[in-house]
């Protein structure tokens, strides 16, 4: 009677003990290993972020600098008026807008299209001990292709890139544009803008070795 399949179901019961289960945290050794690999991974991944970064706001700048240009050449076009885009420095930031030849100031105006960039570009002119100067035959092919550069570009009522005029005169003598431009980020990055005689505008890189698009 004792040793009913009652009793020995609930004795069973009593001495039948599951251990507890155990869930560890991490060791101090395992997160210090962890931290060291993280650290070793953003060494090498934040140089190559930074330079990516880079490479993105030049591009993106230098595709606002020529919406501009192209924009003043249409605007020549259809106000059928020479205009001269103004690149100056304001405020330790480059400033570039477009006015009519005939009534333009010099000063930019609300009405003017025009686009200002951050402190990390300037215009500093030809590279020297850098970059190797653009030529007409790598921009355009033409080994006789007249461009001025750093100058200030002009476009006349025909669209067409031109040679500086007073203020009211025609500008009629056509010639191209390059405008070289410079970055200072993590690295220094040059770019520049060209103008062909025949009005092509386009942008260009330095890649370390060469010029390309």
């Amino acid at each position: 009677m004792g040793d009913s399949p009652r009793g020995r179901l609930s004795h069973r019961r009593c001495d039948d003990r599951t251990p507890l289960a155990r869930f560890d945290g991490f060791s101090l050794i395992e997160l210090l290993v962890v931290m060291a690999v993280m650290l070793v991974v953003a060494a090498f991944a934040v140089p190559s972020l930074t330079s990516t970064m880079d490479a993105y706001r030049v591009r993106s700048a230098m595709n606002s600098i020529s919406g501009l240009t192209q924009r003043c050449r249409v605007q020549s076009l259809k106000k059928n008026t020479s205009e001269r885009i103004y690149v100056n420095a304001v405020g330790g930031q480059m400033q570039m807008f477009c006015q009519d030849v005939a009534t333009g100031t010099g000063v930019v105006q609300p009405t003017d299209p025009q686009i200002s960039l951050s402190g990390q570009f300037s215009t500093p002119g030809t590279p020297t001990g850098g970059p190797t100067p653009l030529t007409g035959t790598i921009m355009w092919g033409s080994t006789n292709a007249v461009f001025a550069v750093d100058s200030d570009p002009y476009f006349n009522s025909r669209g067409l890139p031109c040679a500086a005029v007073g203020v009211g005169t025609a500008c009629s003598t056509v010639t191209g544009y390059l405008y070289y431009v410079k970055y200072t980020g993590q690295n220094s990055r040059w770019a520049a803008l060209s103008i062909s005689p025949a009005g092509r505008i386009q942008n260009w890189f330095w890649n370390g070795t060469g010029w390309g698009n």
